[in-house]
């Protein structure tokens, strides 16, 4: 056995706590999530497609993979499934013919609207108590370093 490496209280460790914060956390955004019928991925693409629209003249799938880091097969998928649900179209381009754009419906901003209020309301209540801003802060941080060490 390693004599270097002491095993402890796992709620000492930070990789623990960050596991079990998100698996936590996605328990209970997946069960928000059910009230409208949406899964954490179609919502993270119902976001992206969401927030793409405001600033970009074309949304392709390919636009929402490198956002969402979801590959494109994977999108491709989600974005299936969202179009069965109307809460989406897919068009062609008029810009690339080779491409098919992706807008949100009435029905899809409707849905997207009530759902993020949810989950910015069940944030803010997780973070009553805390420093939002200085969290915020250091997640962003540390996100930074970690997508330099696996890029």
């Amino acid at each position: 056995m390693n004599k270097g490496c002491e095993i402890g209280d796992p709620y000492n460790d930070l990789g623990f706590l960050i596991w079990q914060i998100m698996k936590s956390w996605q328990r209970g955004k997946h069960k928000l999530l059910d009230e409208f019928g949406l899964t954490g991925s179609q919502m993270e693409v119902l976001s992206a497609v969401y927030h793409l629209s405001q600033t970009e003249q074309e949304v392709t799938q390919i636009a929402i993979s490198n956002v969402t880091n979801v590959d494109p097969m994977t999108t491709s998928t989600i974005l299936r499934n969202l179009h069965k649900k109307k809460l989406i179209d897919r068009k062609a381009s008029k810009i690339d013919t080779r491409a098919r754009i992706v807008e949100i419906t009435d029905d899809g901003t409707e849905l997207f609207l009530k759902a993020i209020n949810k989950v910015h309301q069940s944030t803010d209540k997780l973070l009553e108590h805390m420093d939002g801003d200085a969290l915020k802060a250091q997640l962003r941080s540390l996100l930074d370093v970690l997508n330099k060490l696996n890029n």
